[in-house]
């Protein structure tokens, strides 16, 4: 990491001390074209200054063929005086013209009159995310909503081969009738047949020379922040964070200088959803906690996969209204003294349950050392966190693996039904029945180790199960944290 910042130091203090949300581009001498309103550029009358930024000004502009309004962006000066950032601009612009979606804005020409340069593009009448978002926290219906229209978007993009490289909340657009667009393939890319992209390289402050990798500092992904190679799993990382600000109301990494923002997408992890907006659906915070996996493999292997998944959340949440779920009551133990030096722990293992890419805690240690009281413990100070109950199993009295499903049935209090074994009976009560979130403990698991795919059976089954485990050795499951008790 030091290596990443010391290499950014050659871009200029300006970078390292630039508040994070500004573009890369750095540069103030990035010369932006100012026309004449009633101005004909090619058939297109200008008709008023609709924005200006980093990549462009655009202009609404009648079209005096068709009679429509459209968009039209005019690129920087330096473009068009660079031949070959004009020709790479030129085969981007028509590979993303020939997306063709509703969740994608649709271009309409690239041209070019005298010295400008420009993209005819849809006009869209409404207001981008960034506006919405700055007016206040979005209703969670309509996040969602926004959220499954983008992802269809960037699905068709990605299935074309086109990654867009700079996905933030200025480049969304709501329209007045509830179309989401994606705007801006300005900084997008084409894949190579091996799925990569075909220019990577490192980033700069000021250069636009080919191969160097632009964006947004705030909502950039790991390999685009260090330079690394991109795939498509970069937009859903970016896609990720502005997910993750539309359910909070804030940003992921809130730093104060794009060095900070950087070393934090690099490093750190994000506040878990459920602490800062506890209203937010278990399954939406895992599905953006994917998003936001450091590593790409870890993230969606297809957008497309994504985008099915948020379209099944938000026909999910919109079958019925939104209501509050009366917690259930607990049976964790009652500890008749007092739990003392031991707060660290509790407060760090609390704070491990409770993350989103996190399901399966594993508390391991001898025999003694103390591990039932730890997890009694943490489970006690999380009791209005999982509203569908936590409940306490007892596993030490059992000596055969092949009944720890049906303990876990008669701990739920859930009636058998004949015909089908405890497991069954107790995934399905799982799949159908579990709305709101649960903790199973499972206590002295240790010689019951032959029952851990079990567990995790269960998670896969359950989305808004978590399991804290007492042990004295880890389970060895997909997805397992384990937290020794230190001695």
């Amino acid at each position: 990491m030091e290596s990443l910042i010391a290499s950014y130091t050659e871009a200029g203090s300006e970078f390292l001390a630039a508040a994070a949300p500004e573009l890369l581009d750095l540069s103030s001498s990035v010369k932006l074209p100012k026309l004449p309103l009633n101005q004909l550029i090619g058939h297109y009358r200008l008709v008023e200054e609709a924005g200006r930024g980093a990549m462009g000004v655009v202009y609404k502009a009648e079209d005096t063929r068709l009679h429509r309004f459209v968009a039209l962006k005019f690129l920087p000066e330096e473009v068009g005086e660079n031949s070959v950032a004009l020709s790479r601009f030129r085969r981007e612009a028509e590979a993303a013209s020939a997306l063709n979606h509703p969740n994608i804005v649709t271009i309409y020409e690239v041209g070019q009159d005298g010295s400008s340069h420009y993209i005819a593009m849809e006009l869209i009448e409404g207001k981008t995310l960034r506006e919405l978002l700055v007016a206040s926290l979005l209703p969670m219906r309509k996040a969602i909503e926004i959220a499954a229209q983008v992802a269809e978007g960037l699905a068709k993009a990605h299935e074309a081969g086109i990654a867009h490289r700079d996905l933030k909340p200025e480049n969304l657009m709501v329209s007045d009738d509830g179309f989401v667009k994606i705007l801006d393939f300005g900084l997008a890319k084409l894949a190579s047949t091996s799925g990569e992209l075909s220019d990577t390289g490192t980033l700069s402050a000021s250069q636009t020379q080919p191969g160097v990798i632009l964006g947004t500092v705030q909502y950039m992904s790991p390999e685009q922040a260090s330079g690394g190679q991109l795939d498509f799993r970069s937009d859903q990382f970016s896609f990720g964070l502005v997910l993750y600000e539309m359910v909070t109301g804030k940003r992921a990494f809130p730093r104060s200088t794009a060095a900070e923002t950087l070393v934090a997408i690099l490093r750190e992890q994000a506040e878990p959803i459920g602490v800062q907006n506890p209203d937010a659906p278990a399954p939406l915070c895992w599905a953006i906690e994917r998003c936001l996996a450091k590593e790409p493999d870890k993230r969606y292997v297809s957008t497309r996969d994504l985008a099915r998944e948020l379209a099944a959340i938000r026909d999910r949440f919109s079958e019925k209204p939104v209501k509050q779920v009366e917690p259930r009551p607990t049976n964790i133990p009652v500890q008749r003294t007092r739990f003392v030096g031991r707060e660290k722990e509790v407060a760090a293992a609390k704070e491990l349950l409770l993350r989103q890419d996190v399901r399966l805690v594993t508390v391991t240690g001898p025999g003694g050392i103390g591990k039932t009281r730890l997890a009694v413990e943490v489970a006690s100070g999380l009791v209005d966190r999982f509203p569908g109950g936590i409940h306490f199993v007892p596993l030490s009295p059992l000596s055969d693996p092949g009944f720890i499903a049906s303990v876990i049935v008669q701990t739920l209090g859930i009636r058998e039904a004949g015909g089908q074994s405890p497991l069954e009976i107790l995934k399905k009560n799982l799949q159908d029945s579990l709305r709101a979130p649960m903790l199973l403990l499972l206590d002295n698991f240790e010689h019951l180790i032959q029952a851990a795919p079990t567990v995790a059976e269960l998670l896969a089954m359950a989305p808004n199960l978590k399991i804290l485990v007492t042990s004295r050795a880890a389970l060895h499951v997909y997805g397992e944290h384990e937290f020794p008790v230190p001695a």
